[in-house]
C-alpha cells in the first residue's frame, strides 16, 4: 500500500476530523479513500457521457436521427435511455 503525505488548510483538516468523529468513517485515511472512489465514479460517469455525446454527434452527422412527434414518442425515447443507462451501470 502506498503512503501519501498531504498538506491542507486547518479548516479542511478539522472538517476531516469532524467527519471521522461523526462515526461515518473509522479514520481519516478511510475518508480520503472514499473521496477518491467517489471521484473515480464521477470520472467514469463523465467519460460515459462524453462518449455518448460523441456517438450522438456522429449519428446526427451521418443522418441517423429519430424525429419525435408525439408525447408518447418522447416518453418512449426517454424510457429507452433509462433502460440503457441501467444496463450500462449494471455491467460496470
Amino acid at each position: 500500500m502506498i503512503r501519501k503525505t498531504i498538506s491542507m488548510p486547518d479548516a479542511m483538516g478539522e472538517w476531516i476530523s469532524d467527519r471521522v468523529k461523526s462515526g461515518q468513517y473509522n479514520n481519516e485515511s478511510e475518508y480520503i479513500r472514499d473521496l477518491v472512489r467517489q471521484d473515480q465514479d464521477e470520472q467514469a460517469k463523465m467519460a460515459f457521457l462524453m462518449n455518448a455525446l460523441a456517438e450522438g454527434e456522429a449519428d446526427v452527422a451521418a443522418g441517423r436521427v429519430t424525429t419525435l412527434r408525439t408525447e408518447e414518442d418522447i416518453n418512449d425515447f426517454f424510457d429507452d435511455i433509462i433502460q440503457e443507462v441501467k444496463q450500462n451501470h449494471a455491467e460496470n
